[in-house]
């Protein structure tokens, strides 16, 4: 024992009590006894405490070592409680031990008592350092767990912060997506969006056999409303077409600005050309309104071309387009000759031309340095058309040189106003698998007078027409035309 030893003992014997010291002593054990003999003084020194040990006797004249052990059980249940008896038997022993006693040594063999006290010292340690691990190890797992707690809660709330932070993400890829296909002055599609959804459209309308249509327009003069009233007035034009188209169509219809002053839209459930007045009447009446409630020197008109498409005649958007494109410029530039008829065509097929054709009879080819081989199919005042091997740039400018039997000669300049795959190859056609159409530009009245004259020519007799790049490397090329009638 490292600190001396204090006793407290319950017995009504004084020389019991002195020899029970004196046999500790003599093994060691330096202790200090302290002696009670009735209940209250019991109580009493277990109250007050700082108390190693309790030896108690059995019986006692006012009091019974059973009735004590209850009270140390309550009091200071770590206390190991010893009973030491002059006489006990095996049932009483049995008892006590259940009841929570510690040990049991008889009077008349108190030389069993210090190895009792040790051992029971030593239990006491065990159980004390036992329950200080206990303790210890559950503070720890209450730390643990804090952690734990502490750790989740952060997790959690870094958790949503990455969730609101990837919805803000979505929400910007949202945006980009929707900036991507938008056109930033009128808030309509641009080209990108519009081939978008149009594509989606083109695969409803081919698997359910519908049809639909594509209008291309242009607003005229828009040079001139930049020149003379300034680049913002002609922006605010693009923002008052932009909403004219709005008022005029549906909700369900794609509207889109795919170029500077050009827009499109895709009318959706369309009845091909029984739509073409309609449309052609409502943005008239829409454009005149807007004109009448404003005064801005200038009024707003555009060219128009519409084609239908066909199920049973299918073709890309891209060729819609394109097609459509082509019937606007013819629009834009014989707007008055023949009416203000909307020029149209479905599908691959023009359905009305502004101008008389110059059809060809048979499909001869040439050899075309800036296109392979080359079938000239039709040609008009406004442009002609050509079938080629390879295909032709679209907004590319030839120089077109047109030549009579009888020596007449034409230079003019064409645009490629359209250029898309064509349909299967026509015999003679050698291989041509794209078809392409050049719109005269620069024209002015004595060229147009010169043009129909030479298409009359060539419609009695084969001339020839040749074709050169205007920028580039391309060398001339030259097609016969054989003699056809008009």
């Amino acid at each position: 024992m490292n600190h001396k030893l204090r006793i407290l003992n319950l017995e009504d014997s004084r020389d019991d009590s002195e020899l029970v010291r004196a046999t500790l002593a003599r093994e060691g054990l330096d202790c200090d006894l302290v002696r009670v003999e009735t209940r209250d003084d019991f109580v009493a020194a277990i109250e007050r405490g700082g108390f190693d040990l309790v030896l108690s006797d059995y019986l006692l004249p006012s009091f019974d070592g059973l009735a004590a052990l209850d009270i140390a059980k309550a009091r200071c249940p770590e206390k190991p409680f010893i009973f030491v008896s002059g006489a006990i038997g095996e049932e009483f022993a049995i008892e006590t031990l259940k009841s929570g006693a510690t040990d049991y040594v008889l009077k008349d063999k108190l030389s069993r008592l210090p190895g009792a006290i040790k051992r029971a010292l030593l239990e006491l340690e065990e159980q004390t350092r036992r329950r200080q691990a206990e303790q210890e190890l559950e503070k720890y797992r209450e730390h643990l767990e804090e952690m734990v707690k502490e750790r989740t809660a952060e997790l959690n709330k870094v958790n949503e912060q990455l969730q609101l932070e990837l919805a803000d993400r979505g929400k910007l890829e949202e945006k980009l997506r929707t900036a991507s296909m938008t056109d930033e002055l009128t808030g309509l599609l641009n080209r990108r969006g519009f081939l978008t959804f149009a594509q989606k459209q083109w695969g409803i309308a081919d698997r359910n056999q519908r049809n639909f249509s594509v209008l291309y327009l242009d607003l005229d003069e828009m040079k001139k409303i930049n020149d003379e009233f300034g680049h913002r007035e002609g922006d605010q034009a693009l923002i008052d077409i932009s909403n004219v188209l709005k008022k005029t169509f549906r909700a369900s219809d794609l509207i889109a600005r795919i170029g500077g002053d050009e827009f499109t839209v895709l009318i959706t459930g369309s009845r091909g050309s029984s739509i073409e007045n309609t449309v052609a009447r409502h943005i008239e009446d829409n454009l005149r309104i807007h004109n009448e409630q404003t005064e801005k020197g200038y009024k707003l008109s555009v060219s128009m071309g519409i084609v239908h498409y066909d199920p049973q005649q299918p073709c890309s958007i891209e060729e819609l387009l394109d097609r459509a494109d082509a019937l606007m410029y013819e629009h834009k530039q014989h707007r008055g000759l023949n009416g203000e008829m909307l020029p149209s065509a479905t599908g691959r097929k023009k359905q009305e031309r502004a101008h008389e054709r110059y059809e060809i009879d048979s499909c001869p080819t040439t050899e075309l340095s800036i296109a392979g081989s080359v079938v000239l199919k039709n040609i008009s005042v406004s442009g002609i058309s050509v079938r080629t091997s390879q295909r032709l740039t679209k907004n590319a400018i030839y120089k077109i040189r047109m030549l009579s039997t009888r020596g007449d000669e034409l230079s003019l300049r064409g645009m490629v106003v359209w250029s898309s795959i064509g349909k299967a190859p026509e015999k003679d056609d050698n291989g041509s698998q794209y078809e392409a159409g050049l719109r005269f530009i620069d024209m002015n009245d004595g060229l147009t007078s010169s043009l129909e004259d030479l298409i009359k020519m060539m419609a009695d007799s084969p001339g020839f027409l040749t074709l050169k790049e205007t920028e580039g490397d391309a060398s001339d090329g030259l097609v016969k035309s054989p003699k056809a009638s008009s």
